[in-house]
């Protein structure tokens, strides 16, 4: 699920999870124990013209409350994990990144798309969802106020390029191989005084952790009550069917 490589002192994690590298209870136990098992500048991309489509619907959509509760503090620790690694950890992001895939990315030191005709963003105000707190203070942290509003409430799918425009990407390379590559550059640079990168990097971060402490309770709260809302159901239920359609 997760293919392993290393190139000049750089950890490359490839994604390969298939179906989209859409998110799922499984997927999200393996990204959580990769992330833990080495403290090295690390690359994370994904596989063929998919970073990761957010949300396994298939898999989540018939979780109880409970179950669902219980999965969303499960993402908030992955997404947790990521943003506050104490590793440079860079991601290549090679095709599509949606939702859930585009706060992977976001949690990330750094963001290398590639050139096409992909969709970077977060769709879940389009089809009637909230954001859990996770979510909302990551790109609260790392975006303008501007372009958090934007890309929060307008729900918009944008192009690479569009995407480095509000800070969701860094830059964009010409392929996939050289997006892997530019990332690990950056890691590499980023990892020459891990100790000093761990330290600065706290503190930059250490906004973001503090706000999700007083605002996570209430805001995963509206983020169940969404989800589990005759509307989102009906919605979800027909990108579900849509999906099988296209398999």
């Amino acid at each position: 699920m997760i293919r392993s490589t290393s190139a000049d002192g750089v950890r490359i994690l490839h994604m390969e999870f298939g179906a989209a590298n859409a998110l799922g209870p499984r997927v999200i136990e393996e990204l959580v124990a990769e992330l833990q098992r080495e403290q090295v500048p690390t690359v994370i991309t994904g596989e063929g013209a998919v970073f990761s489509a957010g949300l396994n619907l298939v898999e989540v959509d018939p979780l109880t409350r409970e179950e669902m509760e219980a999965f969303i503090e499960r993402f908030s620790v992955l997404m947790t994990l990521a943003l506050t690694a104490r590793f440079p950890l860079i991601a290549a992001v090679n095709g599509h990144a949606v939702a859930g895939g585009c706060v992977l990315s976001m949690a990330c030191d750094y963001r290398v798309g590639v050139d096409g005709p992909f969709k970077i963003g977060m769709n879940e105000m389009a089809i009637g969802l909230t954001l859990p707190a996770v979510v909302t203070e990551i790109l609260r942290g790392k975006l303008s106020a501007d372009h958090a509003r934007r890309v929060i409430l307008g729900g918009a799918l944008l192009s690479p390029a569009e995407a480095v425009d509000v800070g969701l990407l860094d830059e964009v390379a010409t392929d996939s191989d050289a997006a892997i590559q530019r990332a690990a550059d950056v890691a590499k640079d980023f990892g020459k005084s891990q100790a000093e990168f761990a330290a600065m990097k706290g503190s930059l971060v250490a906004p973001i952790t503090e706000r999700l402490q007083h605002t996570r309770k209430a805001l995963d709260l509206r983020f169940l009550e969404s989800w589990f809302s005759e509307q989102t159901i009906a919605v979800r239920r027909d990108l579900i069917a849509r999906l099988s359609d296209r398999s």
